[in-house]
């Protein structure tokens, strides 16, 4: 599969994964054909980028929760977000059982890494990110070999971060252009509020509540809202900080496409040292495949190969199916290598999306 944006779509296309919204429902299901009033609404709910099938694989690729995990906790979280617009009321008790369902399924599946970017409609992005840093810093808090109590602490905080996001205005929060000044200053508020709000519950430790105020603070101290330095910012604001970060890199935006789960390593890779906390960064991208199922990537021997299995022991040395030689030809036979296996060989880098959809049309021509 790959991942395209919505202005690329046409019609004749088949999804190749499902699209939830923020309340659980799927919106469009798995090898579905696009038409063009599929195309033209996904549009309109401002869907930034999907997943389609392609000729380069079928591989199923694993995902770090299941559907049904993340349409229940979507829903649950959904619903306590808007209790919490229009009664000021977090109902504590769901959330927990939420953090329960996540922990248990990742646990479930230990060994898997992440291997996807989340597709969501720009309106759901608070929902899907805040679940997304509570699966992303549980799977951190394991690598560090946090206990149960521990981890469904963390995760409770992490889930809840953004909390204070709830206060601000909806006109400035899912604005589809950049913000000015004013508007960034509203913003950096949240922090501050969301800890206000989470410290009233006596079932929140204030160490969780403080992941909503310091999950924007940085190491090097150019963090908000209190600029915080190294130490003074806690374990669990460090793990939060990484985890809310990824993200938002590697998500869509109205003025701006996510990064791929690639990059965003890379990103955070340079960041560690000033803005985060070097092994909490390592800790999270133990979790997180370099090279994921199905990426196009170009190796020292000059082939172009597409990556069918990753080991969690060592990531940077996936199985791969070779589908361009070194000269350049369309490999017409299946070849494998395991990299772990040939370590004479190694990748140089993935391709971008150009480069891979080039080499895609060039397999749609030999096909045809």
């Amino acid at each position: 599969m790959r991942r395209i944006t919505i202005d690329r779509l046409e019609p004749g296309m088949m999804i190749a994964r499902n699209v939830l919204t923020a309340d659980g429902r799927i919106l469009l299901t798995k090898n579905s054909i696009l038409n063009s009033n599929y195309i033209a609404k996904l549009r309109g709910m401002g869907l930034g980028s999907l997943y389609i099938k392609d000729n380069l694989s079928d591989i199923e690729i694993p995902e770090a929760i299941s559907t049904q995990v993340r349409s229940a906790v979507s829903s649950a979280l959904k619903n306590t977000m808007n209790n919490f617009v229009n009664q000021k009321i977090i109902d504590i008790a769901m959330m927990q059982k939420c953090v329960k369902l996540l922990i248990e399924d990742i646990m479930s599946n230990r060994n898997i890494l992440i291997h996807l970017e989340d597709i969501r409609i720009y309106s759901d992005y608070l929902l899907f990110h805040s679940m997304n840093v509570a699966v992303f810093s549980i799977m951190t808090g394991l690598s560090m070999g946090y206990g149960e109590g521990t981890l469904s602490e963390l995760a409770l905080g992490a889930l809840l971060h953004d909390i204070g996001m709830v206060a601000i205005d909806p006109s400035i929060l899912y604005k589809p252009g950049e913000l000015n000044t004013e508007e960034i200053n509203k913003i950096k508020q949240h922090p501050e509020i969301g800890f206000n709000v989470l410290r009233s519950y006596r079932e929140i430790s204030t160490t969780a509540a403080h992941i909503s105020y310091q999950h924007h603070e940085r190491v090097d101290g150019s963090g908000y809202p209190r600029k915080f330095i190294g130490k003074q910012i806690l374990e669990f604001g460090k793990i939060a900080a990484v985890a809310d970060t990824f993200d938002a890199v590697i998500s869509d935006r109205p003025y701006a496409k996510g990064y791929s789960t690639t990059d965003g390593v890379i990103v955070l890779r340079k960041l560690a040292g000033s803005y985060f906390d070097p092994e909490m960064v390592e800790a999270f991208v133990a979790n997180i495949a370099p090279y994921p199922i199905d990426s196009v990537v170009l190796l020292n021997t000059g082939e172009t190969v597409i990556v069918t299995d990753v080991c969690k022991t060592y990531p940077q040395h996936p199985v791969v199916r070779v589908i361009m030689d070194k000269n350049g030809s369309i490999a017409t036979a299946p070849q494998h290598i395991d990299i772990h296996q040939n370590r004479e060989i190694s990748i140089v880098r993935r391709l971008n999306s150009e480069e891979t959809n080039a080499i895609i049309t060039r397999m749609n021509e030999n096909i045809a």
